[in-house]
């Protein structure tokens, strides 16, 4: 058996890649040992392995989530979400995230690749799948469908990968949802607190383990995610769940369920999908409502986006055929930012329990609503 045969896939798609690392590739396989190279030769290795890209259906998304730079060359295959790299999509519910993972996976079909996708629960829309292809029944075929049932399943899966997964040529998986098994096996620290305090005492090391087993295994669960985007070439799409959060915040926020130090540094890409605010008018005269999403780009090749800018704020409705960008609907950034000005003393101001009228000085509450004159009940 030669050098070559000896080599990972992931070193022989390097050389593809990085033909011009011809100095250190002619070094390694003339000799038997390994040797070392500078790092900005690896940093070159490791960006051209990332060429390549999965289009989300919105072009201005595309645009927004790989922006165009002085050393690609502009084409369409290099827009949307980053093969190599993991892409996490976060909402509350019923705001799309599935329906944008749908138009993700069929336009990897399209373009002839392999799409693992992974349900933790909600079942797989092939309807709405085959409807999004146009009936292109074929290009299903090159679809896997693998259905994890709880945690553990999903973690047997990814992190002991049986034979044959991810297939060959694979370029996108997609996990609807990463968050969704841990709900049931993890309750939030009040509630383990409350189940902690009512139990015999435990040694304080196991119950700091209990505190800590939820981050231990994200932080698994990321590394891995890294590991196969990276290996496969491939591009995964991981969708997140939703909580609110209140302490430390101005107001009642929704965070996304997995978080921590090793979530956020495996995150490349972060979108997150939210409805619009009140029913407005596009410049063509067409009134929308609750119908309109937007996808915000929150998290862009591996930084965080400190300032809100409207091209990375994406209007779209979800059709049966798919996604449509609305290009001339008012981004939801001025609203943002009114509520971010808005001045405390326009809250409602919380009121102490001596503050809080008797049923007596109530009596005439109803009169002031005009209950007591007509209630509509018959003598």
């Amino acid at each position: 058996m030669n050098t070559q045969e000896l080599l990972s896939p992931a070193a022989q798609r390097l050389r593809t890649y990085a033909p011009s690392l011809t100095g250190w590739w002619l070094a390694l396989t003339t000799s038997g040992s390994v040797v070392s190279f500078p790092a900005s030769q690896y940093l070159q290795a490791s960006a051209a392995l990332n060429v390549g890209a999965v289009s989300t259906s919105l072009p201005q998304l595309d645009e927004a989530i790989s922006p165009p730079s002085p050393e690609e060359d502009g084409t369409m295959n290099s827009r949307g979400i980053r093969r190599g790299q993991v892409t996490e999509v976060f909402g509350p519910p019923g705001v799309g995230k599935t329906s944008l993972a749908l138009s993700i996976a069929a336009n990897a079909l399209r373009a002839g690749g392999k799409v693992v996708w992974i349900d933790t629960g909600s079942p797989l829309p092939r309807l709405r799948l085959r409807d999004i292809l146009q009936g292109r029944i074929e290009s299903s075929k090159n679809l896997t469908h693998i259905r994890a049932q709880s945690l553990p399943h999903l973690l047997a899966l990814l992190l002991h990968c049986p034979s044959g997964f991810p297939p060959e040529d694979c370029s996108l998986l997609v996990i609807d949802s990463a968050s969704g098994p841990f709900a049931s096996y993890f309750p939030n620290p009040t509630e383990l607190k409350t189940r902690l305090a009512q139990s015999k005492p435990v040694d304080k090391a196991q119950v700091q383990w209990l505190m800590n087993r939820n981050a231990n295994i994200t932080s698994d669960l990321a590394n891995q995610l890294i590991k196969l985007a990276t290996t496969h070439h491939m591009a995964v799409l991981a969708i997140n769940q939703t909580r609110t959060r209140i302490k430390g915040q101005p107001r009642a926020t929704l965070c996304p369920v997995l978080a921590g130090g090793a979530w956020e540094s495996s995150i490349s890409t972060r979108l997150v999908l939210y409805r619009d605010f009140p029913a407005t008018e596009t410049t063509s005269g067409e009134t929308t409502s609750g119908s309109v999403r937007f996808a915000e780009v929150m998290k862009r090749s591996g930084r965080m986006l400190a300032v809100r800018a409207a091209e990375n704020i994406i209007p779209f409705v979800v059709e049966t055929n798919g996604l449509r960008a609305l290009d001339d609907h008012p981004s939801p950034g001025t609203i943002a930012q009114d509520l971010d000005k808005a001045p405390e003393t326009s809250l409602q101001r919380k009121r102490k329990v001596d503050e809080i009228a008797d049923s007596e000085d109530e009596a005439d509450s109803d009169a002031d609503y005009g209950w007591v004159d007509d209630d509509g009940l018959e003598e």
